[in-house]
């Protein structure tokens, strides 16, 4: 089981994947969902929509740059390749971890502009 579908990474990118894409994205998915649900336990039981954007997000990033290129440089050519790389590709970024941290209850919220909540007369 995964988090999300070789359909929901074709839904983001737009268009089929071809075989090879396919073939490597199905790896990706079972990565990035163990990734996932090593610190989010819950989402195995749960699967969400945030859980299945980050999962496709995750999976999206290795196969929109295969060469983990994160910056080319044209004039006497020069290109640098992502630390990901070196990490096993797939990785779960701090702002993906904390979309799936569940939110975090307040005793109270303030809302500019509410009116006032008072006791009854």
């Amino acid at each position: 089981m995964t988090l999300a579908t070789l359909d929901d990474l074709a839904n983001r990118i737009g268009r089929e994947l071809t075989p090879e894409e396919v073939r490597r994205a199905t790896a990706w998915l079972d990565d990035a969902t163990a990734l996932i649900l090593k610190p989010f336990p819950q989402y195995a039981a749960a699967p969400t929509a945030i859980s299945k954007k980050v999962c496709c997000a995750m999976v999206l990033r290795v196969l929109n740059n295969p060469e983990g290129k994160r910056q080319e440089q044209i004039d006497d050519y020069s290109y640098t390749i992502d630390s990901s790389r070196s990490r096993g590709e797939v990785y779960l970024s701090e702002d993906e971890a904390e979309e799936l941290r569940p939110a975090k209850k307040t005793a109270f919220s303030i809302v500019p502009g509410a009116p006032c909540a008072s006791a009854a007369p």
